[in-house]
């Protein structure tokens, strides 16, 4: 069975093995949501001695060591239990409050710059900023600020209370702590973009298709013009400089090269990403990536599945992308020379693709993969995968119901099985979703606890990762 690709949702080698597992008692679970809480870190479980993460021994294999969710108890707010599988640290940080009780999306870091504040959905579709010190994370104490009319917030880099976004035509931010905004530009009165605002008045918006984001500097940015006609698609992506206020490139987007599901940049602003989909004719067609002149494409994977930017061990601009051709997880490099692998189960030789992960999507397999997929790749170095299961779907493969941390080293990359997720998905916001911080320190997504699945009662679950986790997770 082919793998299932993105949005629309989106194979051998060694025996199985079983991992022991140690059920142990956890103090203070509860149901209890009126319970207080404690504060961060003040009791519960520490990570010991001697901690080491368990690694994947055959990460291009269909089978590894396997460790099933055991059920447990709705842990309490704000007390730190132990991963019966994994030993990790994770805690409740927030109430069950509908979609208002989790984060955005696995791409973007919910975070600030020292973690003081996270950014967390509302259900008018605007984002509320709490602050992190104590739990809940979302109690009515701990709010700080609420987005107005702000697509895709995404925290500053070096200022902590700065909060980035993109609102109609504008290019936003917002200081959270004394709520002033800032217009850092407005492409309605660009030279560029201006004559074509005036000549189609059906355009309403730029936008990355809330998946996209601007280089780390924020300097380049990438945007689709988005129309009303024609069903909503995109008519034009451009390319833009905050430094010089220039339009670099800019292209009409044809009929037949529109199906396209997000735009953005890569980390260090040297490449435009368009992530087209294989339906696609024309420069769009399959992942795309562009030279910020827009005047030269090339397709780099067959079509766009979950994905995000990164930088390699090597300290390249990849992205790290589900390959729905060949049924892994490849770390792809950004460059002229990449080639897409465009047959099923086709050849990695020559095209600059590095598979990292094996997903086994075999319905006819008692191992096979049942999951969902996404992708988090915020911290240098490093890739989070955290997966998502159905309702009634049996839990078969090793990565099944997981978080697994990628180790981005092209020539002998690692991987590491951090926690299970605690989540069954029936709707959309119920998928984990799990994300890094920048600093890799912290991996949140969302969780129902396997309870009242289909109706979106989710909570924040928080891994905090050891001290040393990049020397536990480094090089061999």
């Amino acid at each position: 069975m082919a793998p299932r690709e993105k949005t629309r949702i989106r194979r051998r080698p060694k025996p199985s093995l079983v991992f022991f597992l140690g059920i142990v008692l956890l103090a203070g679970c509860s149901r209890n949501e009126d319970e207080p809480a404690p504060a961060p870190g003040s009791q519960g479980y520490e990570y010991p001695s001697g901690f080491a993460f368990v690694e994947v021994p055959f990460p291009l294999a269909a089978d590894n060591p396997r460790c099933s969710e055991p059920p447990l108890s709705l842990p309490t707010i704000g007390v730190p239990f132990m991963d019966p599988c994994f030993a990790s640290r994770l805690t409740r940080v927030t109430t069950v409050e509908g979609v208002q009780g989790r984060h955005e999306y696995s791409r973007f870091d919910p975070f600030n710059r020292d973690k003081t504040l996270i950014v967390l959905l509302k259900h008018t579709g605007d984002y509320a900023v709490y602050r992190t010190s104590i739990f809940p994370y979302n109690q009515a104490a701990n709010l700080v600020f609420q987005t107005n009319a702000m697509e895709d917030p995404r925290w500053d880099e070096s200022d902590s209370d700065l909060l980035w976004g993109l609102s109609g035509f504008r290019i936003i931010h917002d200081d959270v702590r004394s709520g002033k905004r800032t217009v850092v530009k407005d492409f309605a009165t660009d030279p560029r973009i201006a004559p074509i605002l005036d000549s189609e008045p059906d355009i309403y918006r730029i936008t990355m298709r809330q998946e996209g984001e601007a280089s780390t500097d924020r300097r380049h940015w990438a945007f689709l013009l988005q129309g009303t006609r024609e069903d909503y698609r995109p008519r034009y992506l451009f390319c833009w400089d905050r430094e010089s206020d220039r339009v670099l490139g800019l292209c009409t987007i044809k009929k037949e090269e529109s199906d396209i599901d997000w735009v953005g940049m890569s980390v260090n602003g040297n490449w435009v990403l368009v992530g087209g989909m294989s339906e696609n004719v024309g420069k769009l067609r399959g992942m795309t990536i562009a030279n910020r002149s827009l005047t030269r494409f090339q397709r780099i994977d067959y079509t766009t599945s979950h994905a995000d930017v990164g930088i390699d061990a090597q300290g390249r601009e990849v992205l790290i992308m589900q390959n729905s051709r060949t049924d892994f997880i490849d770390l792809i490099p950004l460059a002229w020379e990449t080639r897409p692998i465009l047959d099923a189960n086709g050849s990695y030789q020559g095209t600059g693709h590095v598979p990292l992960l094996r997903l086994h999507y075999d319905s006819d397999s008692p191992i096979g993969f049942n999951s969902g997929v996404h992708i988090s790749c915020n911290a240098p170095e490093y890739c989070l995968i955290s997966t998502t299961i159905a309702r009634n779907t049996p839990e078969r493969n090793w990565l099944d119901r997981s978080n697994a941390l990628i180790r981005l080293d092209a020539t002998h990359p690692r991987v590491f099985l951090l926690s299970k997720v605690y989540n069954t998905t029936e709707a959309y916001f119920e998928e984990a979703h799990g994300t890094m911080s920048r600093d890799g320190s912290r991996i949140v997504w969302a969780a129902n606890w396997n309870q009242n699945v289909g109706q979106e009662k989710m909570c924040l679950l928080q891994l905090d990762m050891p001290s040393n986790w990049k020397e536990l997770a480094g090089d061999k």
